[in-house]
């Protein structure tokens, strides 16, 4: 599928490469970090295409990872900048899903790569002893287990989806230790959290 993309744009100077690493959000204008963005490229039929790996083919479109940005961009047919485009209304929706599995994905993937603590015992004592770069617990946990350090907290998951991430029924406590897998696993959540407005 991806080679049929369009490649419209392409070439020497593509317009949303720039030597700084930053994007120039379609809705707003501001130019901003990528990571703090989310990248949409028209599929062959015109449709717009969330392309959260960057790695599709074409013209990339950034928007700002906020569902006001992105309903802006929808509403106001600001896609159609780029070609004829066809938006779906519930844009914002199939954002927040794809980033959701892709997180879910990275998790599993850090699970084989032998990155992971489970269960609260476990979790807790990584926690005291700062070992981990990324601590994840179920909405519904009894409790939120104690740390005395900077690092990153996740709560967006229930233990169901945890737990399937991991090849469990369900997990409550999680933990991940610095890895390459846990810093871009880190960027999705801070794109879903701006995505779900939970920062």
């Amino acid at each position: 599928m991806n080679a049929v993309f369009k490649r419209a744009g392409e070439g020497p100077k593509r317009a949303e490469e720039t030597s700084s690493g930053l994007r120039r959000c379609l809705s707003s204008g501001a130019m901003k970090p990528r990571e703090a963005m989310i990248r949409f490229v028209l599929g062959p039929d015109g449709t717009v295409v969330p392309d959260l790996a960057e790695n599709l083919p074409g013209m990339g479109l950034w928007v700002s990872a906020t569902p006001e940005a992105i309903q802006k961009a929808v509403d106001k047919n600001l896609f159609a900048r780029a070609g004829k485009a066809h938006v779906s209304k519930a844009l914002v929706d199939e954002v927040i899903g794809l980033l959701r599995k892709r997180c879910l994905d990275f998790l599993g993937l850090a699970k084989g790569a032998g990155v992971v603590v489970l269960g609260e015992t476990q979790t807790e004592a990584a926690l005291r002893s700062q070992k981990l770069d990324l601590y994840l617990h179920a909405p519904d946990a009894a409790r939120t287990l104690d740390f005395h350090y900077p690092l990153e907290v996740c709560d967006l998951f229930s233990r169901d989806a945890l737990g399937a991430a991991f090849g469990f029924a369900s997990i409550v406590y999680a933990g991940l230790v610095p890895h390459g897998l846990t810093k871009k696993l880190k960027l999705e959540i801070k794109r879903l959290k701006s995505m779900t407005g939970v920062l």
